[in-house]
């Protein structure tokens, strides 16, 4: 009896070992099989490379052996992904999503995404970030990204096509017009001088618009938010004769018979925009430096990325001043992620010396961290003329405000459509827009 006593023991001291075994080896398995989830954009339309994200899925394999990272990275447009993250956020997917300045107020109102100054307080490599990249992220007073890229917009142009007929680089407002409809005559329109975007719900087209309407406003923004009492108060301060001196850049340059931009492209966006420049279409266009990109399209995209085309300033109106919109990307953590240690470990992974460098050298950006910008991989690329060219233009950039812009870019493309369509005068575009904005805002909207 004594020995079975033992054995029972025995069996249940090497049963007992056994379960804590399997505890600690599925405790390991799950926290290795953690799937974390990272929505962006550039991923899905190649605005980097399919190989460059090769690459950044087998390193991080290496840096992240603790986390499987899905290799869905989100529906694509911008548009397509806000939406979607505004629907979906509080399941918890995506862990981590990249986006556009312009949508964090809307996701801070909505509560979706999780303030990050005591992740990056912690963080060594805190002090290698720009601090003109993170003020713009901040929304009263809370960081609610990290950024990966910034740029300032820039235009560029065909640099052989104004020499092979005898054309200035313009300088203002005046001198696009005029030298982008020659081009479009000499060429029997073959090129087209000039592509703006006008679809309404394209993120390119917002962008476009308020640099427009920052040269005529002094560098200011349409609307001020300010805190009063505790409370939250938004401002419109933009008038009716600024919003309509853009307005009528936009009918200018699709009127004529030789139209600086092609009347059958109006209502298009950057999925036209940027395909179109470097196959050729067009000899000038507004832009940033994610286009370095799409060097990998063809022979044609190559050549003219690398050896045909040159940057400057956008042209501004004889009586505005030189401004450009300013891009920040942020990389944000989902408020409802269910692993927010391996969210904030995902987003270091991303914002990292090296990944942030490779990222960008390959679609074209400007890094956020002083060690990345230092790297020589932008020689050795022979891509430092191109990332000068936009960061000389960081002077004169500007944010833009933290409201729900959303609407306020809904409303700002139609009235360019309603103008670009003659549905309405540049004038009564303006009055129409100019209502449209404070009625947003009386509804509590902005």
């Amino acid at each position: 009896m004594r020995s079975r006593t033992v054995v029972f023991k025995r069996m249940a001291t090497v049963l007992t070992a056994s379960l804590l075994f399997i505890c600690v080896l599925g405790t390991s398995l799950g926290a290795a099989q953690y799937r974390l989830t990272f929505w962006n954009m550039p991923f899905v339309t190649q605005e980097v490379s399919p190989d460059y994200v090769l690459l950044w899925q087998n390193d991080a394999k290496t840096a992240l052996p603790d986390y499987v990272i899905d290799d869905y990275y989100g529906p694509g447009k911008y548009k397509d992904q806000r939406d979607r993250f505004l629907l979906q956020a509080r399941t918890g997917i995506p862990d981590v999503i990249e986006g556009l300045i312009e949508d964090m107020a809307v996701y801070v109102n909505n509560g979706i995404i999780e303030p990050l100054d005591s992740y990056f307080a912690e963080w060594a490599d805190g002090d290698q970030f720009v601090e003109s990249t993170l003020e713009p992220l901040k929304i009263d007073g809370k960081l609610y990204g990290i950024p990966y890229n910034t740029n300032a917009r820039a235009l560029i142009y065909r640099k052989d096509v104004l020499e092979q007929y005898g054309l200035s680089v313009p300088k203002t407002w005046d001198e696009l017009i005029e030298t982008a409809r020659a081009i479009t005559e000499k060429s029997n329109k073959q090129i087209f001088g000039f592509f703006v975007c006008t679809e309404i719900g394209d993120p390119r087209a917002t962008q476009e618009f308020i640099t427009w309407y920052f040269q005529v406003s002094d560098r200011n923004n349409p609307f001020i938010v300010s805190t009063v009492d505790g409370e939250r108060v938004v401002e419109v301060t933009a008038t009716v004769d600024q919003l309509e001196k853009v307005l009528d850049l936009y009918k200018q340059l699709y009127e004529g018979p030789f139209p600086a931009c092609d009347p059958n492209l109006r209502g298009t966006g950057w999925p036209t925009e940027d395909p179109g420049y470097v196959a050729g279409k067009f000899a000038m266009a507004p832009m940033g430096p994610w286009l370095w990109g799409r060097r990998a399209e063809g022979a044609t995209a190559k050549d003219i990325l690398e050896n045909r085309s040159a940057l400057t300033r956008i042209p501004y109106p004889k009586d505005g001043v030189p401004a450009t919109y300013l891009e920040v990307k942020p990389i944000m953590m989902n408020a409802f992620s269910k692993n927010k240690t391996a969210a904030w470990d995902l987003i270091k992974y991303i914002t990292s010396k090296e990944k942030m460098a490779q990222w960008l050298v390959d679609s074209g950006g400007i890094p956020a961290r002083v060690d990345s910008l230092q790297m020589e991989i932008f020689d050795e690329a022979g891509i430092r003329w191109w990332i000068d060219g936009f960061a000389a233009e960081l002077p004169i950039a500007v944010a833009m405000a933290p409201i729900n812009w959303g609407p306020v870019n809904e409303a700002n493309l139609r009235a360019v459509n309603y103008v670009i369509y003659n549905q309405m005068t540049p004038r009564e575009a303006a009055e129409w827009l100019i209502n449209e904005y404070h009625e947003l805002n009386r509804q509590g909207t902005l």
